[in-house]
């Protein structure tokens, strides 16, 4: 299903609610071929009453999937704010150490966090996949970190705060890096799918009247858009309805404002 991913939104939508619109008439039209049957005023009304609780089971449902994967978009925003915020401080930081040593981690990390922003990222959003280059990036800096020696008790007090910088980024990349494969259940899509035939299948007996194709084609159009936010929210970072590397971009520009990175890239 990535390849929905690498289409615009509008695409997407399109895609997910005209193939659960072609379902949904599709199967009408096979259903009244096949078997068309005739039902009386009491049947019609029991139909009609199932079709109502299992449509409310089905939307209930949808709702829950919903607000999942709506957390985790919300959860993997948070971590991408978290981990560019900690880069900025660790940079600020790394300016104030006055070492050679921390310069060259500073311009190792100026050199990761433009990775991540012009490599990285479209990596994540079109395959779902990190970049093992930048991994080696952030490794460097991380190497280079921990190389750097204080010379009197001001850089050592600072040095303790660059390194716990350090491993506040690691802990947030992995928490970035976990999240690309995270996705709703197949269980749980399973079940909605299930579900969502079910309530297609009660509406199959109704007779072919216009009223009725058209409260069909209303449930399926509505079932699909349902379905298409789900799936479009289903990966935070894949996608064009996805987490932005706008906080990474933020930092390196306020950082580049303030005077604490050249507008020139290290080389």
């Amino acid at each position: 299903m990535l390849f929905l991913y690498n289409l615009s939104s509008v695409w997407m939508a399109c895609i997910v609610v005209g193939v659960t619109l072609a379902f949904a008439l599709i199967g009408y039209a096979i259903f009244r071929f096949c078997a068309p049957l005739h039902l009386d005023a009491e049947q019609r009304s029991m139909t009609i009453s199932m079709v109502t609780v299992v449509t409310t089971i089905n939307s209930l449902l949808i709702a829950f999937a919903a607000i999942g994967v709506w957390d985790a978009f919300n959860d993997a925003d948070r971590i991408v704010t978290a981990e560019a915020a900690c880069a900025s401080e660790l940079a600020r930081d790394l300016a104030t150490f006055g070492a050679p040593a921390a310069d060259a981690t500073g311009r190792i990390l100026r050199l990761y966090l433009e990775r991540v922003v012009h490599i990285e990222w479209p990596m994540m959003q079109q395959h779902a996949q990190f970049d093992p280059q930048t991994e080696q990036q952030f490794d460097a800096m991380f190497d280079a970190a921990n190389r750097i020696e204080p010379t009197n008790p001001r850089q050592v007090v600072l040095l303790h705060e660059v390194l716990s910088r350090v491993n506040e980024m690691e802990k947030y990349r992995q928490q970035r890096i976990l999240i690309l494969d995270v996705a709703m259940p197949a269980t749980l899509w399973g079940v909605i799918l299930v579900v969502s035939g079910l309530s297609f299948g009660l509406l199959y007996v109704l007779p072919a009247t216009r009223f009725h194709i058209s409260l069909l084609s209303v449930w399926a159009v509505t079932l699909g858009l349902s379905i298409f936010f789900v799936l479009a929210v289903d990966r935070p970072f894949a996608g064009e309805v996805s987490v932005s590397s706008a906080p990474f971009q933020q930092t390196i520009a306020e950082l580049i404002a303030s005077g604490t990175w050249s507008p020139e890239l290290p080389h």
